[in-house]
């Protein structure tokens, strides 16, 4: 009987904690956090000029798009129509609101949108000079809420201004990339077999501190030569999506077959304390080629 309840316990602590990193997290590629609160959605798109923007820096005067795909928890009611709204708030880097709308789709309020119509939502978000005016960030903050109900997701999008004459960084398509753990993981201009996600507590050149190690295999599109060549960044975060500062540096290991051009990548990224064992974090990798033409970008709930 001991065991049997220690094994439903078990259950229900993996359930949770799979619940817990559905309900907020990080975005691949803009480092955005979202978070899940009675609303959610199959993707969370941000794009610029109709492509995916693959990191947080965007020129003035250009519109950042924030797109729902697929979105679900919003109320409809007898004659199948939902009544949703968006907020969309703009602050200063220092937390001055720049700009301000209480609901992009007032015009929407009385008459909603028709339910079965309903799999994407989508707001646009200017970066004007009157508002932006010398400012080197923002902060982009957008609410989509049921206006029937209390439900609601939140985005949050750090933007850096491009300097003058920098395009944006672009893709028209992104793949999504295997993994054995549920994880934001995307790639540009690669084909990935996989990624294989554990936590290594064994690595002597820093004995306290527990590793995220990430073994992508099978990376196609590529060579040995370009993966070393290419800028490699790392962040963490609490259970809050607050940024842990972390000192202690990236270790890799890269694997190659020259007759076939598959590259093997292995990151062991130091996100906590090993007696820090009770608390989760969220791990964000991101390798680029010096190009910039193509990444990979992940994220796990650790």
């Amino acid at each position: 009987m001991i065991k049997k309840i220690t094994g439903i316990l078990a259950g229900i602590f993996i359930l949770f904690n799979q619940s817990h990193a559905q309900d907020k997290g990080i975005l691949a590629l803009t480092g955005a956090r979202y978070y899940k609160e009675g609303i959610s959605a199959k993707s969370i798109d941000i794009r610029v000029d109709g492509s995916f923007l693959l990191n947080n820096r965007v020129p003035l005067n250009k519109e950042i798009e924030i797109k729902l795909q697929a979105p679900a928890g919003f109320t409809d009611d007898k004659s199948k129509t939902i009544f949703a709204g968006a907020e969309l708030n703009i602050l200063s880097l220092k937390g001055t609101v720049l700009f301000k709308v209480p609901n992009i789709f007032k015009d929407n309020e009385a008459k909603g949108f028709p339910a079965n119509n309903f799999k994407e939502f989508s707001v646009r978000v200017p970066l004007k000079v009157d508002f932006m005016k010398a400012e080197p960030g923002c902060i982009v903050k957008i609410r989509f809420y049921d206006l029937k109900g209390k439900n609601q997701l939140r985005v949050e999008l750090p933007v850096t201004i491009a300097r003058p004459g920098e395009p944006a960084q672009l893709s028209k398509a992104v793949t999504d990339i295997k993994s054995s753990v549920p994880a934001e993981a995307t790639s540009v201009g690669l084909k990935i077999k996989n990624i294989l996600v554990t936590v290594d507590t064994s690595i002597r050149v820093s004995p306290k501190m527990a590793y995220a190690s990430l073994d992508i295999t099978g990376i196609e599109g590529t060579s040995m030569s370009e993966v070393l060549s290419g800028k490699e960044s790392f962040w963490v975060y609490d259970s809050d999506l607050n940024e842990v500062k972390i000192t202690d540096k990236q270790l890799k290991q890269v694997k190659g077959a020259m007759e076939d051009n598959l590259v093997d990548y292995l990151s062991k990224i130091p996100f906590r304390l090993k007696t820090v064992n009770n608390k989760s974090f969220f791990v964000r990798f991101r390798w680029e080629s010096s190009d910039k033409r193509k990444l990979i970008d992940v994220v796990v709930a650790r």
